[in-house]
């Protein structure tokens, strides 16, 4: 009997095994897909950047993002109206983004005359009430700053430049658009 109790258990034991190794030859899990949607990125323009009233003389005039005006030119009470320009960003809050201002622009007048652009260059940029802005723009390139959203997905953006008056500068009202341009890192 104890043989036969022997084989007994040995054939149980084979067939447990065997049924247990065909039991487990597969298996599932089930996982999860997840995507947040984040908010677009925006700009709007606010206050225009204004130089002011200029003599026809060479010289350079800057405009800071702080708004103050430097003249090249020293004791010169031309100054009409001076201001930096402003720009509102709006997107995902605590994001960071990438600031591209143009390296340089030609501003026209229609007034007739031999000389009716003048270059504006060296654009910069700072933070205004929200959020914040590191980094300086290479005046090259017109990259290199960055601005990071607030707690609140907004950012105010104050920018200045610098304007080349040319020796002889035809008399007129001069205005150019140009871009700003936001971009998520």
């Amino acid at each position: 009997m104890t043989m036969k109790m022997s084989k007994l258990a040995l054939a149980i034991g084979a067939l447990v095994m065997a049924g247990g190794a065909m039991a487990q030859s597969t298996a599932t899990a089930t996982g999860t897909a997840n995507a947040t949607v984040v908010a677009p990125i925006a700009i709007t323009a606010g206050a225009t950047l204004e130089f002011g009233k200029v003599l026809s003389t060479a010289h350079t005039v800057t405009i800071t993002p702080a708004g103050t005006r430097t003249d090249s030119i020293t004791n010169t009470n031309v100054k009409g109206t001076v201001r930096n320009a402003t720009f509102a960003v709006t997107g995902e809050p605590s994001f960071t983004y990438a600031i591209t201002l143009p390296p340089t622009l030609q501003i026209d007048t229609l007034s007739p005359g031999t000389i009716t652009t003048m270059r504006t260059d060296t654009f910069t940029v700072a933070q205004g009430t929200n959020g914040t802005v590191t980094g300086t723009v290479d005046p090259l390139l017109g990259t290199g700053a960055v601005g990071t959203l607030s707690a609140t997905g907004t950012a105010d953006l104050n920018v200045g430049a610098t304007l080349h008056v040319n020796a002889g500068q035809v008399a007129g009202s001069y205005t150019k658009t140009y871009s700003v341009t936001v971009a998520y890192n």
